[in-house]
């Protein structure tokens, strides 16, 4: 069924929701604080209009997606609650969702409110980034003002549209306990990595030649250092508390080491390891929560044209779904192999009896 819905915030999360609504057949009616962002959404076809305001963009709108800063969720609500439509449905997409909900249960709009993360993006921005298909196989987690509302009309609405029209998967959420959650499988992760290049870029004002060793396991480890810097501290701003809490984890982690070093225990440094690699190899099957588990299949390849579409044609040709992809880069340990995630363990035995049937040396992870 075609509604209208529009997209207010033109980077890569509403870029790509509008691009792909637009494909599924839906009007999308785009904003962005850049008139020259929303026109380049128009020449670009992520967007059937483009409007000069927010409260221009919801007025016809059956659904609302808000694809703004964390900082600029609540006043964008502010700013439409007075031209959107009662029966309509609006959603946002940012990745602290506490300080919004209780803002919003404070305003108590006459539309329903459901927050929203999809948890999928990327290190680049802007429209020009935007991927139709990166919601695939996602995880998008809605937080609903209340357990009730989660029952109710238009969050069946919503889900469902999310489910078909977008490929994610819905999972709901207190808002609190997201916010604990990404604080430490997403926020942190990203100070750490901003943390890793500054500590090389300490080395590196003595030894220039430590940034070109820097490749491999550097590089992966620390891509994600590469986001916004505005969006990334308006996100730890927003999340203060539970980021506060998941540093003080880390310092201890990082003194148990430094401990150890400076009286050279040696077994203290082999546990602090045994740990942590136990702990890893555990995450796939105990993430149920904002990453669902898959199962990995590594597969050594040439560094050549075709390496990769041969892989992934033989897979297509038993009609094996393939749910990620990634290039294991590091130059430490399993060079130059795709990993490939898979559904189920069912999949990936398959998928490995193919391609070691096809002469690669293909391996479960």
């Amino acid at each position: 069924m075609e509604r209208t819905i529009a997209v207010l915030g033109l980077g890569l999360i509403g870029g790509s929701l509008a691009f792909r609504l637009r494909n599924k057949g839906h009007r999308v009616i785009g904003y962005d604080v850049s008139e020259e962002r929303t026109q380049t959404a128009l020449h670009l076809g992520a967007i059937s209009e483009g409007r000069s305001s927010a409260a221009e963009a919801v007025k016809e709108s059956d659904l609302v997606f808000i694809a703004a800063p964390v900082g600029a969720i609540v006043p964008i609500i502010e700013e439409i609650m007075p031209h959107t439509r009662p029966e309509a449905v609006v959603t946002d997409v940012g990745s602290v969702k506490r300080p919004i909900m209780e803002r919003v249960e404070v305003l108590q709009p006459s539309f329903t409110f459901i927050g929203g993360h999809p948890m999928a993006g990327s290190e680049q921005g802007g429209i020009e980034a935007a991927d139709p298909n990166l919601f695939e196989n996602a995880v998008y987690v809605l937080t609903p003002i209340n357990e009730d509302s989660a029952g109710e009309g238009p969050f069946r609405q919503l889900v469902g549209l999310i489910e078909s029209d977008l490929g994610a998967t819905v999972m709901v959420m207190e808002a609190k306990v997201h916010d604990e959650v990404v604080a430490s499988v997403s926020h942190l992760p990203h100070i750490v990595a901003a943390a890793l290049v500054h500590a090389l870029g300490r080395t590196a004002e003595k030894i220039p030649a430590a940034l070109a060793l820097a490749a491999g396991g550097f590089r992966d480890t620390t891509r994600i250092a590469s986001g916004l810097p505005d969006l990334w501290a308006d996100i730890c701003l927003h999340n203060r508390a539970p980021v506060l809490r998941t540093i003080a984890f880390m310092q201890d982690a990082l003194e148990e080491v430094q401990e150890a070093l400076l009286t050279q225990d040696a077994d203290g440094l082999r546990e602090f390891f045994a740990i942590a690699r136990a702990l890893r190899a555990e995450v796939p099957a105990a993430q149920k929560g904002l990453i669902p588990p898959l199962f990995d299949v590594m597969v050594p390849v040439p560094d050549m044209p075709g390496a990769i579409s041969a892989v992934t044609s033989l897979l297509a040709s038993a009609e094996l779904n393939v749910k990620d992809i990634s290039i294991v880069r590091q130059r430490e340990g399993e060079v130059g192999a795709l990993r490939i995630g898979l559904a189920d363990g069912q999949s990936r035995d398959r998928a490995l009896e193919i391609l070691q049937a096809g002469g690669y040396k293909a391996y479960g992870r």
